[in-house]
């Protein structure tokens, strides 16, 4: 019996051995996840499309599925991929630019949930021929002409390009004509009545005549202009109410003709802050929320005409301190809580001044260089007090009128005034009381003609010469 039981316990371990390794074979063996993938670079034509397909990266794994993602680009934005395919495209195209950027580049992250591998991409361009030019006029009056339009790589025309349509139109995307950098005579953005901002134009550098952005009832934005310093002809950017944003004007440094900026609904003027010169007229007009105009403040020169008008709560003119020149006519007027207009001071006008319902204003101290002039006109400016401003004027050739100045006072700023061709008219002034000021200029001065009447105190001619004067 001693020798039964060793057989059975040897009997046991072999059968035990034997079961283990039965189920030991059985189970699967255990396969560990991977995700692969590999650095990408491939060699582009410079100037492709928004959307424009790149390539793809590559991107397996043994279990499951992976995604993609950009970690870091170089520059920034200037391609996407497709979270589940890998497609590379152009996501911003003026990007893609040899001149500036020959080479772009980036990383990939490829992951299975929180295993991943990195890809590289390096994208090379090919320097292509800039100079395609367009003979003759363009006008593009719907979105898809101007998807087709820019399609063809224009990079100057040589004429017009006229942007919009007088009837319905459907255009709400410039960009397709981010190839076009010059044009040899004027842009018209006109009537684009979806068109919210113009962001396809950042590589425009020269236009040869007028740039007009106007009646656009959705523009908010010009923001794409940084190649933009000069204008050779008229910028008029008017009936555009929405408009608050013009940061693309902020490398603009001259403009050859007018500047015209008529409602529209600026705060202020601080991205024209680089602009040194003004051939044409100046004319500010009608935006009820212009606050300030310090950002002309590096102006130097203007054309003709500096107008002023109807901008409900611009306080004052201080953005003109620096403009030391010469205007033909100044004409200041509906501006209803202007206070004063001293930042005029280094402007001398040599033929009209205008300045007319401007409620709050004060004074006209800013025109103390002014000596002689064609016309005055000072009307309606209830809160006028003196035109002490005016002290140094001595001749006008024509008519001097000041009527409807409801706080006017007295005339002391006229004691140097010798010569008026025309009519002098003073009339409506409701506080006037002392016409003193004009005592040496009717005893001696040279008068074409005097209407005095419903002031305060209406005095003769005869009366200011004898000193009977004043109330």
């Amino acid at each position: 019996m001693n020798r039964i039981l060793p057989f059975k316990i040897i009997a046991f371990i072999a059968l035990f051995t034997f079961i283990s390794c039965s189920k030991d074979s059985d189970e699967p063996e255990q396969i560990e996840k991977n995700v692969l993938t590999q650095d990408f670079s491939t060699t582009m034509d410079e100037n492709p499309t928004n959307g424009q397909l790149i390539g793809t990266i590559s991107g397996t794994t043994n279990q499951g599925t992976v995604t993609f993602s950009v970690i870091e680009q170089s520059p920034e934005d200037a391609f996407s991929i497709d979270s589940s395919t890998g497609e590379l495209k152009v996501a911003e195209a003026s990007i893609f630019n040899f001149e500036i950027n020959p080479t772009i580049t980036g990383t990939i992250k490829v992951a299975n949930e929180t295993l991943f591998e990195i890809a590289t991409v390096t994208i090379n361009l090919n320097d292509l021929e800039e100079d395609r030019p367009f003979q003759g006029d363009v006008f593009l009056r719907s979105q898809s002409e101007i998807n087709d339009f820019g399609n063809l790589g224009y990079t100057r025309i040589i004429g017009n390009l006229n942007i919009g349509n007088y009837d319905y139109d459907d255009i709400v995307d410039l960009t397709p004509l981010l190839n076009l950098e010059k044009i040899d005579d004027y842009l018209s953005i006109y009537n684009c009545s979806q068109l919210a901002t113009i962001n396809g134009l950042r590589n425009l550098s020269h236009i040869g005549s007028n740039f007009l952005i106007i009646a656009n009832p959705s523009l908010k934005k010009i923001h794409d202009l940084q190649s933009l310093t000069s204008i050779e002809g008229t910028l008029d950017i008017s009936l555009s109410l929405q408009l608050t944003d013009i940061s693309g004007f902020n490398s603009l440094e001259s403009i050859g003709n007018e500047m015209l900026i008529d409602q529209i609904g600026l705060a202020n003027l601080d991205d024209f802050e680089n602009l040194k010169a003004i051939g044409g007229n100046l004319n500010i007009s009608y935006c009820a929320n212009l606050k300030n105009i310090d950002g002309l403040s590096n102006l130097e020169n203007i054309g003709p005409t500096l107008s002023i008008i109807s901008n409900d709560i611009l306080i004052n003119l201080n953005g003109f301190a620096n403009l030391t020149d010469t205007v033909l006519e100044l004409k200041v007027s509906g501006n209803h809580i202007l206070q004063n207009i001293s930042g005029l001071q280094n402007i001398d006008v040599s033929e009209n001044i205008s300045i007319s319902d401007n409620s709050l204003l004060k004074n006209i101290d800013g025109l103390s260089r002014i000596s002689s002039l064609s016309s005055v006109t000072l009307l309606k400016n209830n809160s006028l007090k003196n035109i002490d401003g005016l002290s140094n004027l001595n001749t006008i050739s024509n008519d001097i009128k000041i009527t409807r100045n409801k706080s006017l006072s007295n005339l002391n700023a006229l004691t140097g005034l010798t010569r008026v061709d025309g009519l002098m008219e003073i009339s409506q002034n409701l506080l006037l009381r002392d016409f003193c000021g004009l005592q040496n200029f009717m005893t001696s001065g040279t008068l074409g003609s005097y209407e005095i009447s419903d002031n305060l105190f209406n005095p003769t001619k005869q009366d200011i010469i004898d000193g009977n004067c004043s109330i």
